[in-house]
Protein backbone atom coordinates (compact mmCIF):
# COMPACT_ATOMS: atom_id res chain seq x y z
CA UNK A 1 0.00 0.00 0.00
CA UNK A 2 1.21 3.58 -0.57
CA UNK A 3 2.71 5.52 2.21
CA UNK A 4 1.12 8.77 3.05
CA UNK A 5 3.02 10.96 1.19
CA UNK A 6 2.73 9.46 -1.58
CA UNK A 7 -1.15 8.74 -1.50
CA UNK A 8 -1.94 12.57 -2.97
CA UNK A 9 0.19 11.97 -5.55
CA UNK A 10 -1.27 8.83 -6.78
CA UNK A 11 -4.51 10.58 -6.51
CA UNK A 12 -2.98 13.07 -8.69
CA UNK A 13 -2.09 10.93 -11.82
CA UNK A 14 -5.25 9.64 -11.49
CA UNK A 15 -6.76 12.74 -12.25
CA UNK A 16 -4.25 12.96 -15.40
CA UNK A 17 -5.90 10.16 -17.02
CA UNK A 18 -9.62 11.18 -15.86
CA UNK A 19 -9.33 14.98 -16.21
CA UNK A 20 -11.03 17.93 -13.66
CA UNK A 21 -13.63 19.62 -15.00
CA UNK A 22 -13.13 23.28 -15.77
CA UNK A 23 -16.02 25.68 -15.63
CA UNK A 24 -17.77 27.03 -18.93
CA UNK A 25 -15.61 29.49 -20.62
CA UNK A 26 -17.09 33.40 -20.46
CA UNK A 27 -16.20 36.28 -21.87
CA UNK A 28 -17.40 38.70 -25.03
CA UNK A 29 -14.16 38.41 -27.32
CA UNK A 30 -13.08 41.09 -25.54
CA UNK A 31 -8.82 40.41 -24.55
CA UNK A 32 -7.75 40.23 -20.22
CA UNK A 33 -7.17 44.21 -20.95
CA UNK A 34 -10.23 45.64 -20.82
CA UNK A 35 -12.27 42.40 -21.15
CA UNK A 36 -14.14 40.83 -18.86
CA UNK A 37 -14.42 39.56 -15.14
CA UNK A 38 -14.44 35.70 -14.13
CA UNK A 39 -17.51 34.35 -13.06
CA UNK A 40 -16.96 34.18 -9.23
CA UNK A 41 -15.83 30.76 -7.98
CA UNK A 42 -15.12 29.61 -11.84
CA UNK A 43 -11.17 29.08 -11.59
CA UNK A 44 -10.81 27.65 -8.04
CA UNK A 45 -7.54 26.18 -9.22
CA UNK A 46 -6.30 29.44 -10.35
CA UNK A 47 -3.55 30.90 -7.56
CA UNK A 48 -1.31 34.10 -7.03
CA UNK A 49 2.47 34.24 -6.41
CA UNK A 50 2.75 37.30 -4.33
CA UNK A 51 5.31 39.99 -2.45
CA UNK A 52 3.94 41.29 -0.08
CA UNK A 53 0.65 43.14 -1.65
CA UNK A 54 1.72 42.95 -5.09
CA UNK A 55 1.15 39.89 -7.15
CA UNK A 56 4.23 38.85 -9.55
CA UNK A 57 3.02 35.99 -11.19
CA UNK A 58 -0.07 33.57 -11.90
CA UNK A 59 -0.31 29.74 -11.02
CA UNK A 60 -2.36 26.71 -11.22
CA UNK A 61 -2.87 23.95 -8.12
CA UNK A 62 -2.32 20.79 -9.88
CA UNK A 63 -2.17 19.37 -6.40
CA UNK A 64 -2.58 20.41 -2.99
CA UNK A 65 0.66 21.14 -2.50
CA UNK A 66 1.47 22.30 -5.69
CA UNK A 67 1.53 25.00 -8.13
CA UNK A 68 2.66 25.10 -11.53
CA UNK A 69 3.72 28.28 -13.14
CA UNK A 70 6.34 29.80 -15.19
CA UNK A 71 10.24 29.78 -14.67
CA UNK A 72 11.08 32.85 -15.12
CA UNK A 73 8.93 34.06 -12.23
CA UNK A 74 11.19 32.29 -9.70
CA UNK A 75 11.92 33.51 -6.81
CA UNK A 76 13.28 32.82 -3.36
CA UNK A 77 9.83 33.00 -1.85
CA UNK A 78 6.24 33.05 -2.23
CA UNK A 79 3.11 34.20 -0.42
CA UNK A 80 0.63 31.92 -2.21
CA UNK A 81 -3.15 32.91 -2.48
CA UNK A 82 -5.71 30.29 -3.13
CA UNK A 83 -9.03 29.86 -2.86
CA UNK A 84 -10.06 33.71 -4.34
CA UNK A 85 -10.53 35.59 -7.54
CA UNK A 86 -10.19 39.03 -5.58
CA UNK A 87 -6.17 39.89 -4.88
CA UNK A 88 -5.34 40.46 -1.31
CA UNK A 89 -8.75 38.68 -0.20
CA UNK A 90 -8.84 38.75 3.32
CA UNK A 91 -11.06 35.41 3.01
CA UNK A 92 -8.46 33.84 0.66
CA UNK A 93 -5.62 31.01 2.42
CA UNK A 94 -2.61 32.58 1.87
CA UNK A 95 0.62 30.07 2.20
CA UNK A 96 4.24 30.67 1.98
CA UNK A 97 6.65 28.67 -0.24
CA UNK A 98 10.42 28.66 -0.45
CA UNK A 99 10.98 25.81 -2.80
CA UNK A 100 11.10 25.88 -6.33
CA UNK A 101 11.68 23.19 -9.31
CA UNK A 102 12.45 25.19 -12.39
CA UNK A 103 13.14 22.76 -15.67
CA UNK A 104 16.37 21.76 -15.18
CA UNK A 105 17.18 22.38 -19.18
CA UNK A 106 15.66 26.23 -18.34
CA UNK A 107 17.12 28.79 -21.27
CA UNK A 108 15.87 32.30 -20.27
CA UNK A 109 17.47 34.05 -23.44
CA UNK A 110 16.02 30.92 -25.76
CA UNK A 111 12.87 30.82 -23.98
CA UNK A 112 13.05 27.32 -23.56
CA UNK A 113 11.37 25.10 -20.68
CA UNK A 114 10.20 28.09 -18.89
CA UNK A 115 7.95 25.60 -16.72
CA UNK A 116 8.35 25.28 -12.98
CA UNK A 117 6.70 23.62 -9.95
CA UNK A 118 6.47 25.54 -6.33
CA UNK A 119 5.91 23.53 -3.60
CA UNK A 120 4.06 25.11 -0.70
CA UNK A 121 4.99 24.90 3.27
CA UNK A 122 1.56 22.95 4.00
CA UNK A 123 -1.50 21.69 1.45
CA UNK A 124 -3.87 24.30 0.60
CA UNK A 125 -7.31 22.98 2.24
CA UNK A 126 -9.88 21.99 -0.69
CA UNK A 127 -13.07 23.32 -0.72
CA UNK A 128 -15.97 24.50 -3.10
CA UNK A 129 -13.10 27.62 -3.65
CA UNK A 130 -10.27 25.60 -3.77
CA UNK A 131 -9.69 22.75 -6.77
CA UNK A 132 -6.91 20.99 -8.55
CA UNK A 133 -6.72 21.44 -12.25
CA UNK A 134 -6.01 18.22 -14.59
CA UNK A 135 -3.39 18.40 -16.69
CA UNK A 136 -3.02 15.85 -19.64
CA UNK A 137 -0.38 14.27 -21.32
CA UNK A 138 -2.10 14.68 -24.60
CA UNK A 139 -2.05 18.09 -26.46
CA UNK A 140 -5.25 19.71 -27.99
CA UNK A 141 -5.23 20.58 -31.89
CA UNK A 142 -4.78 24.02 -33.66
CA UNK A 143 -8.24 25.44 -34.38
CA UNK A 144 -9.14 24.50 -30.30
CA UNK A 145 -11.35 27.09 -28.45
CA UNK A 146 -9.75 27.41 -25.22
CA UNK A 147 -9.73 30.41 -21.91
CA UNK A 148 -6.84 32.28 -20.64
CA UNK A 149 -7.69 34.06 -17.50
CA UNK A 150 -5.11 36.53 -15.05
CA UNK A 151 -4.32 39.63 -13.47
CA UNK A 152 -2.68 41.43 -16.00
CA UNK A 153 -2.76 44.79 -16.82
CA UNK A 154 -6.19 46.27 -17.94
CA UNK A 155 -4.68 49.30 -19.96
CA UNK A 156 -2.17 49.44 -22.32
CA UNK A 157 1.35 51.13 -21.96
CA UNK A 158 2.29 53.95 -20.66
CA UNK A 159 0.37 53.29 -17.84
CA UNK A 160 -0.37 50.62 -16.50
CA UNK A 161 -3.62 49.14 -14.43
CA UNK A 162 -4.11 45.83 -12.47
CA UNK A 163 -7.62 44.87 -11.92
CA UNK A 164 -8.12 42.99 -8.16
CA UNK A 165 -11.10 40.87 -9.95
CA UNK A 166 -9.92 37.66 -12.31
CA UNK A 167 -10.06 38.38 -16.01
CA UNK A 168 -10.91 35.95 -18.61
CA UNK A 169 -11.16 35.64 -22.54
CA UNK A 170 -11.66 32.95 -25.26
CA UNK A 171 -8.72 32.45 -27.91
CA UNK A 172 -7.75 30.11 -30.30
CA UNK A 173 -4.48 27.21 -30.81
CA UNK A 174 -2.99 28.20 -33.79
CA UNK A 175 -0.64 26.43 -35.84
CA UNK A 176 3.07 26.24 -35.32
CA UNK A 177 3.40 27.38 -38.89
CA UNK A 178 1.28 30.42 -38.50
CA UNK A 179 3.05 30.91 -35.14
CA UNK A 180 6.28 31.04 -36.54
CA UNK A 181 5.81 34.47 -38.70
CA UNK A 182 5.26 36.36 -35.55
CA UNK A 183 8.11 34.53 -33.84
CA UNK A 184 11.39 32.85 -35.38
CA UNK A 185 12.57 31.42 -32.52
CA UNK A 186 9.49 29.70 -31.50
CA UNK A 187 10.34 25.66 -30.78
CA UNK A 188 8.59 22.70 -30.79
CA UNK A 189 7.76 20.74 -28.65
CA UNK A 190 8.14 23.19 -25.75
CA UNK A 191 5.87 26.03 -26.60
CA UNK A 192 3.21 27.36 -28.86
CA UNK A 193 1.06 30.22 -29.61
CA UNK A 194 -2.50 31.33 -28.86
CA UNK A 195 -4.96 34.02 -29.73
CA UNK A 196 -6.52 35.56 -33.04
CA UNK A 197 -5.09 37.11 -35.86
CA UNK A 198 -5.45 40.84 -35.89
CA UNK A 199 -7.93 41.26 -33.29
CA UNK A 200 -8.05 42.40 -29.98
CA UNK A 201 -7.87 39.74 -27.71
CA UNK A 202 -5.38 37.85 -25.58
CA UNK A 203 -3.24 37.83 -22.76
CA UNK A 204 -1.38 41.06 -21.55
CA UNK A 205 1.76 42.20 -19.26
CA UNK A 206 1.65 40.92 -15.87
CA UNK A 207 -0.24 37.45 -17.20
CA UNK A 208 2.91 35.32 -16.73
CA UNK A 209 1.77 32.12 -15.25
CA UNK A 210 -1.47 32.54 -16.14
CA UNK A 211 -3.31 29.17 -16.97
CA UNK A 212 -4.62 28.31 -21.16
CA UNK A 213 -7.99 25.79 -20.21
CA UNK A 214 -8.39 23.51 -22.96
CA UNK A 215 -11.43 21.22 -23.11
CA UNK A 216 -11.17 20.94 -19.54
CA UNK A 217 -7.70 20.54 -18.77
CA UNK A 218 -4.55 22.50 -18.34
CA UNK A 219 -2.51 23.10 -21.42
CA UNK A 220 -0.83 26.48 -21.37
CA UNK A 221 0.83 29.12 -19.29
CA UNK A 222 1.47 32.47 -20.40
CA UNK A 223 4.84 32.42 -20.81
CA UNK A 224 5.88 35.48 -23.58
CA UNK A 225 7.68 38.65 -22.66
CA UNK A 226 6.14 40.36 -25.73
CA UNK A 227 2.78 42.12 -25.86
CA UNK A 228 2.14 44.42 -28.28
CA UNK A 229 0.92 48.43 -27.05
CA UNK A 230 -2.20 48.77 -29.37
CA UNK A 231 -4.35 46.33 -31.58
CA UNK A 232 -4.24 44.13 -33.98
CA UNK A 233 -2.34 41.90 -31.57
CA UNK A 234 -0.43 39.42 -32.32
CA UNK A 235 -0.81 35.64 -30.94
CA UNK A 236 1.19 35.02 -28.03
CA UNK A 237 3.66 32.65 -26.98
CA UNK A 238 2.53 30.07 -24.15
CA UNK A 239 4.35 27.00 -22.78
CA UNK A 240 3.23 24.07 -24.10
CA UNK A 241 2.04 21.73 -21.02
CA UNK A 242 1.04 18.40 -21.78
CA UNK A 243 4.63 18.33 -23.07
CA UNK A 244 5.86 18.40 -19.58
CA UNK A 245 3.50 15.90 -17.47
CA UNK A 246 6.25 12.86 -17.13
CA UNK A 247 8.50 15.78 -15.54
CA UNK A 248 5.58 17.08 -13.46
CA UNK A 249 5.12 14.12 -11.86
CA UNK A 250 8.37 12.75 -11.53
CA UNK A 251 9.87 15.84 -9.48
CA UNK A 252 6.97 15.65 -7.49
CA UNK A 253 7.16 12.30 -6.70
CA UNK A 254 11.23 12.57 -6.51
CA UNK A 255 10.71 15.67 -4.03
CA UNK A 256 8.68 13.82 -1.07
Amino acid sequence: MAGPLLQPLLLLLLSFALGSAAQAAHGNGERIINGAACPRGSHPWEVALMRGRDTQCAGVLIHPQWVLTVGHCRQLAYNVQVGSHVLNDPKAQVIRATESFVHPQYNDAKKLNDIMLVKLSRPATLSPTVRTMAISSECVRPGTTCEVSGWGSITGPPFETYPSELMCTNITVIRLEDCRRHFLYLRRPYMFCAGTHNSNTNAHLGDAGSPLICQGTLQGLVSSDYFPCRPPFDPIIYIHVCKYSKWIFETMINSC
